[in-house]
């Protein structure tokens, strides 16, 4: 199978020309992230479209899944196709700070280890943080 690709710009446009998978694999971090995560979740509404799965919300858990990614023109694309084929992301992540999780997240559990009075054993805290989402019109 041939991949073709185009490239997001600073700006948030779109290239007019493509590039092939492996011209694309010498862009930075962001962009690569951006590029392959597009596939995989095409690739997920594929295979989920050939087992006629009747789904219209799904849901996809990624541990540590932004590597280098924070800029938003690497990240905007990526959360708008995620939310026109239906899936909604549950992200694992060490990022405790960037505004890129308040603006493409509405709820963040932040979960911190604390020590206990057994010096083997350790205790979950969890702060909740409610983000109020609004339709943004992208």
């Amino acid at each position: 199978m041939k991949v073709h690709c185009r490239k997001v710009t600073n700006d948030n446009q779109i290239s007019t020309r493509s590039y092939s998978w492996e011209q694309s694999n010498v862009w930075s971090g962001g962009e690569k992230w951006s590029k392959n995560m597009t596939l995989f979740l095409g690739i997920l509404k594929y295979v989920a479209e050939k087992k006629k799965a009747n789904l219209t919300d799904r849901a996809v858990i990624l541990d540590n899944p932004f590597g280098k990614a924070s800029s938003d023109h690497v990240l905007s694309p990526v959360f708008f196709i995620t939310e026109q084929l239906g899936f909604q992301i549950i992200a694992l992540t060490a990022h405790a700070e960037g505004k890129f999780l308040q603006d493409y997240f509405p709820i963040i559990y932040n979960c911190r280890l604390r020590a206990s009075k057994d010096a083997s054993t350790k205790i979950m805290t969890t702060d909740k943080w409610l983000h109020h989402a609004y339709f943004q019109d992208h």
